[in-house]
């Protein structure tokens, strides 16, 4: 009995996180409020306040769930370049196919100073702090300019709709990105022994 009802408010706390994700992402962070998100879950608003907390709190919960940190920090560091890149690609399709991803939250909610502060924490631990961990040296500077680097790209493409961003057919924008993200990341030095080594094989 306990695991089933367990079973039945985490499904419901997923409902609730879901709900929560497409407000943010269609509208901003003032204008959302947690009866409305209650509402589209069909449940009462202390049920969001017993799941989450606070608006706040729920907020941060929503960005983190659409950055998903843990798609593209995990695996080998000399991949990291590869991972992040394709992560752009996934976020084109999520975008084309009217899902929400971060970056819908990002502009809707910029001009809340209370969001903006979740934002800024959020990209600090959940982006900039990991990845300054995987440059060479390590280098919080260096994951700020990627995590800068990625968000430009995003905001051009997604948002502005450059054209010449928007075909990735080709794979030209993902090569070109791969390789100035190679260049902030760094060189650790097994890597250059390793590209060396590869050099010599061929």
């Amino acid at each position: 009995m306990a695991r089933s009802t367990a079973r039945a408010a985490a499904a419901k706390r997923e409902q609730i996180l879901e709900a929560a994700i497409l407000r943010f992402g269609r509208q901003s962070y003032e204008d959302t409020s947690l009866r409305a998100i209650a509402a589209d879950v069909g449940i009462d608003v202390a049920h969001v306040h017993r799941s989450f907390g606070s608006k706040e709190l729920l907020f941060a919960d929503a960005v983190r769930a659409t950055t998903r940190p843990e798609r593209f920090l995990g695996g080998p560091p000399g991949l990291l370049a590869a991972r992040l890149s394709a992560e752009i690609l996934v976020r084109q399709a999520m975008h084309d196919n009217g899902e929400v991803g971060p970056l819908d939250i990002l502009m809707r909610s910029l001009s809340s100073r209370e969001a903006s502060r979740i934002l800024h924490d959020s990209t600090l631990a959940d982006f900039i702090e990991p990845i300054s961990k995987m440059t060479y040296p390590s280098s919080a500077r260096r994951a700020s300019m990627i995590a800068a680097v990625l968000l430009g790209i995003g905001v051009l493409r997604d948002i502005l709709r450059i054209e010449p961003l928007l075909d990735t057919e080709d794979g030209e924008i993902q090569q070109l990105t791969i390789q100035l993200l190679k260049v902030l990341i760094g060189d650790r030095p097994h890597d250059v022994a390793a590209g060396a080594a590869e050099g010599d094989n061929r």
